[in-house]
């Protein structure tokens, strides 16, 4: 469902830094604009707003807002797209090289998560899970089954 344009009046319930509750003749709302909107206008429960903008799933996203006579507009910057997902750059020979210097043979490649790898690593004919930083730093073992869901079709 797309989002739509909508324009609501109401008394502000609830205040959380830049986002707060307006109570509608239809309900209420959250309403967000933004922590520079917030700093344009002092707002306290109990005032009376006039709120227009980008009605989310969660919460009215709001480009003009009137109160005491007052109107301020505020920009909703859309955040940039970030091909890697939110993960900082990493290189998977880190983390097996870590893994071969503690002795481990790695078992296929490492998973990336956002914050480091995480990989299967035998020795001694054992199945250890490997938590390896991105730094090449091993955070984390424990012993590990190839028959373990996680593990198969890696």
């Amino acid at each position: 469902m797309p989002d739509k344009h909508i324009s609501v009046s109401g008394k502000i319930l609830h205040l959380f830094a830049h986002r707060f509750v307006v109570q509608t003749a239809d309900g209420a709302i959250l309403a967000d604009v933004t922590p520079e909107g917030i700093e344009q206008i002092a707002l306290h429960v109990g005032d009376t707003v006039s709120l227009e903008g980008e009605m989310k799933p969660s919460e009215l996203k709001v480009a003009r807002l009137t109160c005491g006579g007052r109107l301020v507009q505020i920009e909703h910057r859309k955040k940039p797209h970030r091909g890697d997902h939110g993960h900082a750059p990493a290189d998977a020979e880190i983390a097996l090289n870590a893994a071969r210097a503690a002795g481990y043979a790695p078992v296929g490649a490492p998973r990336r998560k956002p914050k480091h790898f995480e990989g299967l690593g035998r020795r001694n004919d054992a199945l250890t899970e490997l938590h390896i930083e991105l730094d090449g730093n091993i955070r984390k073992t424990k012993p590990a089954s190839a028959e373990d869901p996680k593990w198969i079709a890696a």
